[in-house]
């Protein structure tokens, strides 16, 4: 179906119940205003450009959320944002309890150097707070897998913490 025959309204819908949510998982990531607002700009541009458009999707904040992690890894790897050392961003939104605003941090600031798979798991553990059984169920990778990406992100994410904030942020 063309964009031009989706239900405007239901878009519309989506972007007033769910906007908010979408522009925070958008911060978390980029980890800057201006860049958030224009990936959620683009997160809504793809939703209007998607062939089926489903009033009744059964998960829709969950289907917009890995709308917006392809957007934002996109800008990523695009070098559409520039890097923000851990902790210089002043964290407005809060942190999954399960997750450690530090780690949080450290993790979302070696998000660029990771490949597309690696920057689902590491949103999916350090921003969503999921299990690895259920990155696992999730991704249909095996826990094992899950398991050493996870931890092969958190060793990266320590150096970052280790390193002093000067070398960080050069």
């Amino acid at each position: 179906m063309p964009a031009a025959e989706h239900d405007l309204g239901e878009v519309a819908r989506l972007y007033q119940r769910y906007g908010f949510f979408v522009l925070r998982r958008c911060q978390l990531i980029l980890r800057q205003r201006s860049a958030a607002e224009d990936a959620l700009h683009d997160v809504f541009v793809r939703v209007l450009r998607h062939e089926e458009l489903h009033a009744d999707l059964e998960r829709p904040l969950a289907w917009l959320y890995r709308i917006a992690d392809s957007v934002c890894f996109d800008a990523i790897r695009r070098g559409k944002v520039r890097a923000v050392a851990a902790g210089s961003m002043d964290d407005v939104t809060g942190v999954h309890p399960a997750v450690a605003l530090e780690e949080r941090s450290a993790a979302l600031a070696v998000i660029g150097e990771l490949d597309e798979r690696d920057q689902r798991i590491c949103v999916m553990a350090f921003v969503d707070g999921l299990t690895q059984g259920e990155i696992a169920a999730e991704l249909e990778l095996s826990r094992v897998t899950v398991n050493k990406r996870v931890q092969s992100i958190r060793d990266r994410a320590r150096h970052v913490l280790a390193t002093p904030r000067a070398e960080n942020s050069a």
